[in-house]
């Protein structure tokens, strides 16, 4: 039988002309390859961190979640990524995770602002539209016409960091009293269980502002008497940690300040029985600082 003689065995390689079908596979080949989608960048599968949204705790935390749940899906889909809702149970707890800066984007009273604004440059996105101003509240029927009628009474305030709280006490000087001396002064957990505490008359006035108030007054139908109001500061605003990166934060910007506009935006207003946001700005803020520098002086 005659032998096959081995290129290999030659010294040299010789190429051994491909059939019809192996031709046919490799076209095939090449058209997969080009055809085939590009792989992408495996650092864009990877699913970007969620921002955390804190809320300082002015209601119940069920009331709170109704509220901002809707809050946060709007800011969700704006921004590409999902939005958690955080608060505390109480607002020493709020301002212990705001020193720690454990919120991406947060909802704040005005002298909460001015200090994380100093201490981590928290960047102002928009404020409710409406000045605050701490509300006297009385029962109906019982004879207190004026702050200087709460001499030797009892007022119940939000907890004592509270903007609510530091405009009271503000009012109750300006009238002639010294606050925890001329009058009695009762700190609770929430403005809720400060409108409770007047409802149940363990109190002679409860100090408030006008959105616990309103929803307070729908819930329980109670008439409170109106009895004075503090001057006012701009209103709570949200605020983003300079982290948040800037696309992100004029997204959500204008998503707030386009509430009004949309029917998604007028169903959060709806919901949460909110006003309006407009833009804020770090300058409107001045006067709550000077309040603060105040409260400062008086305390220590």
């Amino acid at each position: 039988m005659k032998s096959v003689k081995n290129p290999m065995q030659a010294g040299r390689f010789e190429s051994i002309p491909p059939s019809g079908g192996w031709r046919a596979c490799m076209v095939c080949a090449l058209m997969l390859l080009a055809v085939a989608p590009v792989r992408a960048d495996p650092q864009e599968a990877i699913p970007k961190p969620a921002y955390l949204l804190g809320v300082f705790p002015h209601l119940t935390a069920a009331r709170l979640e109704k509220i901002f749940a809707p809050i946060a899906a709007d800011m969700s889909a704006v921004v590409g990524r999902r939005v958690l809702i955080r608060t505390r149970t109480t607002y020493a707890a709020f301002s212990e995770e705001l020193r720690k800066q454990r919120y991406d984007i947060a909802l704040l009273q005005p002298f909460d602002y001015v200090q994380v604004r100093e201490a981590y440059n928290m960047i102002p996105l928009a404020r409710r539209a409406a000045p605050l101003s701490a509300v006297f509240v009385v029962n109906e029927a019982v004879p207190i016409y004026s702050l200087a009628d709460l001499r030797g009474k009892e007022l119940a305030l939000p907890p004592e960091t509270a903007a609510v709280s530091h405009l009271a006490k503000a009012a109750l000087v300006h009238a002639g009293l010294m606050p925890g001396k001329d009058v009695i002064l009762h700190y609770q957990r929430s403005h809720d269980a400060c409108l409770q505490q007047l409802l149940i008359r363990r109190v002679d006035a409860c100090g408030t502002a006008d959105y616990p108030l309103r929803f307070f007054k729908e819930k329980m139908n109670i008439p409170f008497q109106e009895l004075a109001r503090s001057p006012t500061i701009p209103h709570v605003l949200f605020a983003v940690h300079p982290r948040v990166v800037e696309r992100d934060r004029e997204a959500i910007k204008q998503s707030i300040l386009s509430w009004l506009d949309r029917d998604a935006g007028r169903r959060i207003l709806s919901n949460g029985r909110l006003q309006p946001f407009v833009a804020a700005s770090d300058e409107e803020y001045e006067i709550v600082r000077t309040y603060w520098r105040e409260i400062k002086d008086q305390t220590e």
